[in-house]
This record gives C-alpha cells, sequence and structure tokens, in this order.
C-alpha cells in the first residue's frame, strides 16, 4: 500500500467500510521516504459510521509514521471494539520516534484493550544476520 499522493487512505477507508467482517489486515507499506511532503491526508470523520466488530489484528510492516499511516491506525483503533493486537514494524532507527508512536497510539480513542506493538525491523534483520554467521 502506498499513502503517496493522498489515495491510500482513502482507499483502506472505503475498503474496511465495505467488508465490516473483517477479521485481520495486514498491510505491507511501500511509501518512498522521499516523497514524504507528497503524502495528503484524508478526512476520517467521512467515515464516522464505519465499525469494525469483527477486527481482531492490525498489522503493519515498513511503517513509517507518516501522517496517514498513522492516522489509519488510529482509525482502527477507534473503530474496533474487540480489537486484541496492533503490530507496527518499523523502519525507524530513532527509539524516540518509536515512543512518541506509542505514547500518541496509547493515548488514542480505543474501545478495546488491545495491545500495541512497535517493533523495529532494523533489530530484528540484524539480529537474524547475526544468528546465521
Amino acid at each position: 500500500m502506498c499513502f503517496v499522493d493522498g489515495y491510500g487512505l482513502p482507499f483502506l477507508t472505503v475498503l474496511t467500510k465495505c467488508c465490516p467482517n473483517l477479521e485481520k489486515i495486514k498491510l505491507v507499506i511501500d511509501t518512498d521516504w522521499n516523497n514524504e511532503k507528497k503524502i495528503k491526508s484524508v478526512v476520517l470523520e467521512e467515515y464516522s459510521d464505519v465499525w469494525l466488530e469483527h477486527m481482531n489484528e492490525l498489522k503493519i510492516d515498513f511503517f513509517r509514521n507518516f501522517k496517514p499511516e498513522l492516522e489509519f491506525v488510529k482509525f482502527i483503533l477507534a473503530k474496533s471494539p474487540n480489537l486484541k493486537k496492533v503490530i507496527l514494524l518499523t523502519w525507524m532507527v530513532d527509539k524516540n520516534t518509536e515512543l512518541e508512536v506509542l505514547k500518541v497510539l496509547l493515548s488514542a480513542p480505543c474501545p478495546s484493550s488491545a495491545e500495541i506493538v512497535v517493533r523495529n525491523r532494523c533489530e530484528r534483520f540484524m539480529m537474524t544476520i547475526r544468528s546465521l554467521n
């Protein structure tokens, strides 16, 4: 999924609106970090009638903390009363940025007691390489 030019977030919100019985969403983000200035946001209030009663898990790979990505995660948190787990695999090297993301998400409205995991893919990748040597 690519959030450049404002197409990713509207597509995902319409998809969730059309598929209220979704139980899991797994996204692989493909937004080039050089295009950050081109990324546009969407007004999610237009989707206030969406309710994802069956959503259990959201997993996003290559999460980069761009505004539309964060807005989508907050949208899922707010609309999923049975959400159990949110996993964000990042390429962020800065631990403070990861902590900021976690703080923002933990303060977001959420009708469930979902576990939120923000994990650095780089560390996992480096640990895998070290174990192979």
